[in-house]
């Protein structure tokens, strides 16, 4: 006689959830860092995918060949960890720890892979990639897009204590469309190659979402980039309404070539510009005998914050200018079929503002923010507003530059800490703000120009506003409260800028995540 036994619902559940809780979060060795074994590591975790799931690589080192790459989407929270590499301590001021787990780049780019490694993030999902050395050799060639791409929609991606050294073209990392930040990394580089490259395209693909929407500086709709250190690497480059936010950074040289941030405007593709930055408390040391003619950091298009930074040995900190007031870096063709010129030399054209024969404002020029919506490819761009070519009423957002410590390169004529490649275009106390003081705006902060400093109780009690009365104006740095104030509209002072939490809160997480232990379901 068999005996059925009824066992309640809740019993079914429980023991459901016991199941569920003890396969939650997994960890999946590698057998070696080969790229096969990894591969299979990977497919592994992809066919019983858990939040929290970690990849685990072990020590050794591999060269990866061939055109064979590893290409992988995950929808599920995953770790891809390696057994340590040389890393940057607090403010990039220094190294610790040796490389364990190596990957030499070897692949085969031509004509073939953008990249070694690119990983495909999920909205609401983490994605971290830790503890690894990933290295280039005198075999490498030059990867297409960057040696490691994430791209995605996730706000919460990490790359951290990983050491990077490349030198030869193309980028150490480039992210196309996650949030997040890159910690305690030592870039590492010869000639000047390497560095992170920063795009959001978003659903249209170049950027147009960002320049919708509002600056959002202080917030965490940025990738940023904290204690790293840089040397004789680029720091990278920006587009495709890039945000990105790069501090508490060291960045040295000793040749002619200088860790240099470049941002670009529009092209003759598609393509935004940058959308927003902020760099800050970095300390920048060239120390090449006859100094470097670059600046640290060159903007083309959209908006900076540039503060608190210590700059040694360059000829300049940072470089304004604007490519398509002429045809001297690209060809714009003629609207519809592309932008066309703002300037006097081709244009300016409907896209732009054309308050003056210059075109001023220029779509997408140095400082200027949140407009019209745009969409559509060329021949058939348009203005969301107006459903024309038009002017899509981009906001005044200024670059603001302060407290920043400059020694100049010596052997340059002239130095100085802001340089404007078109004064017509980008006008002092309009377009950009600056701080005061040798190579800096003349004279002492009086509420009329420049950005000044010091504790909230010494904020003038007028201020002069930007165009209108109505935009944003003079700038003043209260020290006491760790806050940019902006004058606007007329005579009153608006608090415009706190930085974002620092360290930033995804770093609050072990650098050797383990999986839990002990899991168990307990009944009542």
């Amino acid at each position: 006689m068999i005996r059925i036994i009824k066992w309640p619902l809740f019993v079914f559940l429980l023991s459901a959830l016991f199941v569920a809780g003890a396969r939650a979060q997994s960890t999946y060795t590698a057998a070696s860092c080969s790229e096969s074994d990894v591969q299979a590591a990977i497919n592994k975790e992809l066919s019983t995918p858990a939040n929290g799931d970690i990849i685990s690589i072990p020590s050794g080192t591999c060269t990866w060949t061939g055109t064979t790459v590893i290409s992988q989407a995950f929808n599920n929270s995953v770790t891809i960890q390696g057994a340590g590499a040389v890393s940057a301590t607090t403010g990039g001021a220094s190294t610790t720890g040796t490389d364990a787990t190596v990957i030499i780049d070897n692949i085969n780019y031509s004509g073939g892979p953008a990249s070694m490694m690119r990983f495909t993030t999920t909205s609401g999902k983490s994605f971290r990639l830790t503890g690894m050395a990933i290295l280039q050799n005198s075999s490498s060639s030059v990867a297409n897009s960057a040696i490691v791409n994430i791209i995605g929609s996730s706000t919460s991606v990490r790359v951290d204590h990983c050491h990077f050294y490349m030198q030869m073209g193309s980028y150490q990392l480039r992210f196309d469309g996650p949030l997040g930040v890159v910690d305690h990394n030592f870039f590492d580089g010869i000639n000047g190659w390497g560095g992170i490259a920063f795009h959001l395209e978003g659903s249209s693909g170049v950027g147009n979402e960002q320049w919708a929407a509002s600056d959002q500086f202080g917030t965490s709709n940025f990738m940023y980039v904290e204690d790293s250190l840089i040397n004789r690497s680029s720091l990278g480059d920006a587009h495709d309404g890039g945000r990105y936010v790069i501090r508490y950074c060291t960045m040295t040289s000793s040749d002619s070539t200088a860790p240099q941030m470049y941002n670009h405007g529009l092209t003759p593709s598609l393509g935004r510009s940058m959308r927003a930055a902020e760099f800050y408390q970095n300390n920048l040391s060239e120390t090449y005998t006859n100094g470097v003619g670059q600046p640290t950091f060159a903007n083309n298009g959209g908006t900076t914050l540039y503060w608190g930074n210590t700059v040694r040995g360059y000829r300049e900190a940072i470089y304004v200018d604007y490519t398509r007031k002429n045809n001297a870096t690209y060809t714009y063709p003629a609207p519809p079929s592309g932008w066309g010129y703002c300037g006097t030399a081709n244009g300016p054209t409907n896209w732009d503002q054309n308050t003056s024969s210059s075109g001023y404002g220029c779509l997408d020029q140095p400082g200027r923010g949140a407009g019209d919506l745009l969409s559509g490819s060329f021949p058939n761009v348009l203005d969301s507003r107006t459903g024309t070519i038009a002017w899509p009423q981009q906001a005044l957002s200024p670059i603001y530059i302060w407290a920043n410590t400059f020694t100049p390169a010596s052997g340059f004529s002239p130095v100085s800490l802001v340089s404007i490649g078109d004064s017509s275009l980008l006008a002092d106390n309009q377009d950009y703000y600056q701080q005061f003081g040798t190579y800096g705006e003349s004279g002492s902060f009086k509420g009329t120009t420049g950005v000044g400093q010091g504790l909230y109780s010494a904020i003038p009690s007028a201020c002069k506003a930007g165009p209108g009365g109505n935009t944003p104006g003079v700038g003043y740095w209260a020290t006491d409260q760790n806050t940019l104030y902006v004058c606007n509209p007329t005579n009153t002072w608006t608090a415009y800028y706190t930085p974002y939490t620092y360290p930033h809160p995804l770093t609050q997480t072990d650098p050797a995540p383990v999986p839990p232990t002990n899991v168990q379901a307990v009944g009542h």
